[in-house]
């Protein structure tokens, strides 16, 4: 009896140890502090390629038509917070970068309070060394495996 009692009360904590080791699935979309998505697209093919990373760190590839999200890199907290620190000071919400080209890039800062959408890849629009900076950062973590 005490060997029978003691297999099943080792069977529920095993069963609940268990259960709380489960991940859990971050979605981009609901994620509600700081991220950044980015991405660009065009050309011949006409492909989007977009991206969202996280203050997490979490980085995830979108999916743009059914908007799926998949991590594809994880980068420390601390690398993450000093892009999005980048982009704060950056003050995305004084550039008027709103004209797309045959290729285009973009990124779109969220938080909490407000949004900041900048698109550019016409020919005539140049673009400031701290934007083009910090997307090519934000790139180089896409590559990153």
């Amino acid at each position: 009896m005490n060997y029978t009692f003691g297999l099943l009360l080792l069977l529920i904590c095993l069963y609940f140890l268990f259960q709380s080791c489960k991940t859990v699935d971050i979605n981009p979309e609901n994620y509600e502090k700081e991220k950044i998505y980015f991405g660009g697209g065009g050309g011949f093919t006409g492909e989007l390629k977009e991206y969202c990373l996280l203050e997490s760190g979490d980085l995830f590839k979108i999916n743009p038509s059914s908007r799926a999200a998949a991590l594809s890199n994880n980068i420390k907290k601390s690398a993450a917070k000093k892009i999005l620190n980048q982009i704060k000071a950056a003050n995305f919400q004084d550039y008027n970068y709103d004209q797309p080209g045959n290729m285009f890039y973009w990124m779109k800062h969220q938080t909490k309070a407000d949004s900041s959408y900048l698109i550019w890849g016409h020919p005539n629009i140049e673009v400031d060394e701290e934007i083009s900076s910090i997307y090519k950062q934000l790139i180089s973590l896409t590559k990153q495996q």
